[in-house]
């Protein structure tokens, strides 16, 4: 019932994002973070833990998107493509990317990924179990360039279980994660939300 209801909070919640983006011209073939409302933040802060939106603007010559999780412990690549989903696209969209706790165990977590296009909106979801840890951050990339050759990191959620502080990962990780990949080993787990744009 939660899944179902979640479902429906995020279908909302695409919708009104596609009524704020007709008054918004953007240049194509890039990723960004959109300004949200009250009402919207309202919304993901009362159906999800971790909320990341992110939109997305490309040409023509653009045909399909795909969208996945990866998934690290202590550096090392673990899961490499948890909840992988490919859609077609055109013009623009959103990437909602939620994860909230299940009512019945609560080391367990409803990932939720969606891509909300023209067409409609593709979700997937899937359990993920989350040992209890004592500090997390997260964060996601402010603009990137689309690129058909790039597999983009645009949102981190960070796990540590050191008493001591820790820092979201640099600005420069989402503009050329490859070159920035040691930052993954300062935590015990990471989640990169990953995605990949066809011609």
């Amino acid at each position: 019932m939660k899944k179902i209801y979640l479902s429906i909070i995020l279908s909302l919640l695409s919708f009104s994002l596609v009524a704020c983006k007709a008054d918004d011209p953007k240049s194509e073939n890039n990723l960004s973070v959109p300004e949200l409302t009250a009402r919207e933040k309202a919304i993901l802060e009362n159906s999800s833990e971790h909320s990341f939106l992110i939109d997305f603007s490309v040409d023509d010559t653009y045909k399909e998107m795909s969208v996945w999780v990866e998934k690290y412990e202590f550096g090392k690549l673990v899961e490499s493509e948890m909840g992988r989903m490919t859609t077609a696209i055109k013009d623009n969209g959103t990437i909602i990317f939620t994860i909230s706790k299940t009512d019945a165990d609560q080391k367990r977590s409803m990932f939720n990924v969606s891509i909300q296009n023209d067409d409609g909106t593709d979700t997937v979801t899937y359990p993920e179990t989350l040992d209890e840890m004592d500090s997390s951050v997260w964060g996601s990339a402010g603009k990137l360039k689309i690129n058909s050759t790039d597999k983009l990191a645009l949102a981190s959620i960070c796990y540590s279980s050191g008493n001591e502080g820790i820092r979201s990962l640099s600005t420069d990780f989402y503009g050329n994660s490859e070159d920035h990949m040691d930052e993954l080993k300062e935590y015990d787990v990471v989640y990169l939300l990953r995605s990949e744009f066809t011609k």
